[in-house]
């Protein structure tokens, strides 16, 4: 019988088994040495060619360096030079990109042997800091502290500084150590590859020269150029043009933190008031931009610096001293608080001039006060007029064919009498024209009654006054731009005061029609002049009439923007009822009879329409007055505002046409030709 057969051992299955753990155990070994080997590597980098590869970064890193440039000029109208730039030699420091506290230590005493600095802003922080950098110093200040950490340590500096600060007196410097200290707080107070100004003022030539010839010795510090803000026509105008920051206050606290995030740095020059600061994008300029090798062994210029752009003003600079000029000379005493005028130009908004005093009514002492048009509001009186017709007109009280009103004494019942200046018991029959003529009181509170949906009669109450009487009558003045802001391109305007329509206020609605109620800027009176002289369009007052670049080896600026008439909003008034006016304001300088309010100025020529106001205030608990004019040449290119306020003697109420037959002879004289007029 067949025995089945029997299956054949795989004699080859323990040879393969070695074979895999064989081939395991090469791979497991070329892994290890792998490991090895990268370990080695590694070791290789990090510590045996550490200081080679640290070289080789440095060496090709850059970072950004600023350089300054020259802030632009201001001209005025004629192209002379009213704001320049005055260079004068400085000693800078450039922060290396990586240097140390004890560097930076050595730096300001090696350079403090050839440069003395002012140091009444030394920091009692950097004081301590510099004094506690001196080895032996700090072990003197240790000795007195207790449980006093690690030597070198954040927390060791910590409590050496803080207890120097605290112990001044007892840690005294010398003044030598004192001038290093603050050329220490100079150099640590800048950014890396920043530059700073370590002395600005009074740099002596020794010092320029010890400085410049041992310049290897302290790395950073250089001879420079510092470039202040100079007036070679003299300063008449500061007031309008504002001031800059120095690199002794640096940027302004307030504004130091968004100054920064424009690429500012903390001791630049920059525009603090006025014209300076309003125009500050274009004043200053762009900065020179070099990348710079933290070796400084490349140099690249990125950006190619520019020098700020040139403001040319509207302003004629010598009409603006003649028009100061007139004001301090023939200001009144007493309790007069100012005088204030502008000279626009009512097709463009451009300022011929616009000057002020302030007048310290207990010493007397003035000051030039020029921005006191555009943010000190005043009553105005009789001014606002020509505004209050008009804005019966166009609410349909009156019209320029139909609008004879007698003149009364307005009597409310419980309240005192108000009326006109020249008729106190009568009725004196007018027209628009005439009560312009004669400035009545009576005629333009009967306009606000009859815009409040009342007739005048004796002893009347104001219960059923219309409320909305006051917003027609605010709306009317400020489309002539009595009440809000002009727009001017100077900062700090103010709107003046709306005072309280509440019920129990009724009454001053009567006020408000001949103004005496709320306040108005003398800019904005100017502003009213113009849109009165153009025909009815409230253009934005303006003293920059052109942006230009100065351009490099030529004398010639290059124009980049003019500044544009900018037209805010028009009257809406129809020629016959812009005519009303224009014939009133005639009248008033021209016109016949015992009543004309403004007969005085009938010798200006070329001849003027005008208006005048009195306002009476109260200064320190007295009786005092405003006095105050507007006035334009028909179909010319100029108008003229001026406000006197807390004049004490009322026979002096008028005075604002004398201050302003003076102001149109300076302008005739100054800016142009009457005799081609």
């Amino acid at each position: 019988m067949q025995q089945p057969r029997r299956k054949k051992k795989n004699r080859r299955a323990p040879n393969s088994l070695t074979r895999i753990s064989v081939r395991l155990n090469v791979l497991l070994g070329i892994v290890i040495l792998l490991l090895v080997l990268l370990g080695l590597q590694l070791a290789n980098l990090q510590i045996r060619r550490q200081a080679s590869f640290k070289e080789e970064v440095n060496s090709s890193a850059t970072n950004l360096e600023k350089e300054r440039v020259q802030r632009g000029r201001i001209y005025d109208d004629t192209g002379k030079v009213i704001v320049d730039n005055k260079g004068t030699q400085a000693i800078t420091y450039r922060k290396p990109k990586s240097t140390s506290e004890a560097e930076m230590y050595r730096v300001a005493n090696e350079t403090g042997k050839y440069l003395k600095v002012d140091t009444d802003q030394l920091a009692p922080t950097n004081y301590a800091t510099y004094y506690v950098l001196d080895k032996k110093r700090a072990e003197k200040v240790g000795r007195s502290i207790k449980n006093l950490a690690t030597y070198g340590t954040d927390e060791w500096m910590r409590q050496v500084t803080k207890y120097v600060m605290t112990h001044e007196d007892d840690f005294p410097m010398t003044g030598q150590q004192k001038n290093n200290a603050m050329l220490y707080q100079k150099m640590s107070g800048a950014y890396a590859l920043s530059t700073v100004y370590l002395k600005t003022n009074d740099v002596t030539d020794k010092e320029i020269a010890n400085i410049g010839e041992r310049q290897s010795k302290m790395p950073g510090v250089k001879v420079g150029i510092f470039y202040t803000r100079e007036y070679p026509n003299g300063d008449g105008m500061s007031s309008i043009i504002g001031s800059v920051s120095n690199s002794k206050s640096g940027l302004p606290e307030s504004e130091v933190n968004t100054l920064l995030t424009q690429g500012y740095s903390r001791d630049d020059s920059v525009g603090t008031s006025y014209l300076e600061k309003y125009y500050e994008s274009a004043l200053s300029g762009s900065k020179k931009i070099i990348s710079v090798g933290s070796n400084d062994s490349k140099q690249t210029v990125v950006q190619s610096g520019q020098a700020g752009s040139n403001l040319n003003l509207t302003i004629n600079s010598k009409f603006q001293e003649d028009l100061q000029k007139i004001l301090e000379e023939n200001i009144p005493g007493g309790l007069t608080e100012g005088a204030y005028a502008v000279a626009i130009n009512p097709k463009t908004g451009g300022l011929y001039g616009m000057a002020g005093v302030h007048r310290d009514n207990e010493t007397g002492k003035l000051t030039s006060d020029a921005l006191g048009n555009i943010n000190r509001a005043q009553v105005v009186g009789s001014v606002v007029k020509p505004a209050m017709i008009t804005t019966s007109m166009m609410n349909n009280v009156i019209s320029p064919q139909n609008n004879a009103v007698n003149d009364v004494p307005i009597q409310i019942a419980g309240t005192a009498k108000k009326s006109s200046w020249f008729n106190q018991d009568g009725s004196v029959p007018l027209t628009a024209e005439t009560a312009l003529q004669n400035s009545s009181n009576s005629y333009v509170m009967q306009m606000m009654l009859k815009m409040g949906g009342l007739n005048y009669y004796p002893n009347m109450t104001l219960g059923n006054l219309d409320h909305d009487v006051w917003q027609k009558m605010r709306n009317g003045f400020a489309r002539f731009g009595l009440g809000v802001k002009t727009g001017i391109d100077l900062p700090g305007e103010t709107t003046g005061i709306k005072g309280d329509t509440g019920a129990d206020h009724s009454g001053n609605a009567l006020d408000e029609a001949f103004g005496q109620y709320d306040t108005f800027t003398p800019i904005q009176l100017a502003q009213y002049a113009a849109t009165i002289a153009n025909g009815g369009y409230r253009v934005q007052p303006h003293v920059v009439g052109s942006i230009s670049q100065r351009q490099k080896n030529s004398s010639i600026d290059q124009l980049q923007t003019t500044i544009p008439t900018k037209v805010l909003g028009t009257v809406g008034w129809t020629s016959a009822e812009r005519e009303v006016i224009w014939k009133g304001m005639n009248l008033v300088v021209n016109g016949t009879g015992p009543y004309v309010t403004g007969s005085n100025l009938k010798s200006i020529k070329p001849g003027i329409y005008a208006k005048t106001g009195t306002a009476e205030t109260f200064t320190k608990g007295q009786q005092t007055y405003s006095s105050t004019g507007i006035s334009f040449v028909p179909n010319s290119d100029v108008a003229i505002a001026v406000a006197i306020p807390g004049i004490s003697n009322q026979a002096q109420d008028g005075i604002s046409s004398e201050f302003t037959k003076k102001i149109w002879e300076a302008y005739w004289k100054d800016v142009e030709n009457s005799d081609n007029k």
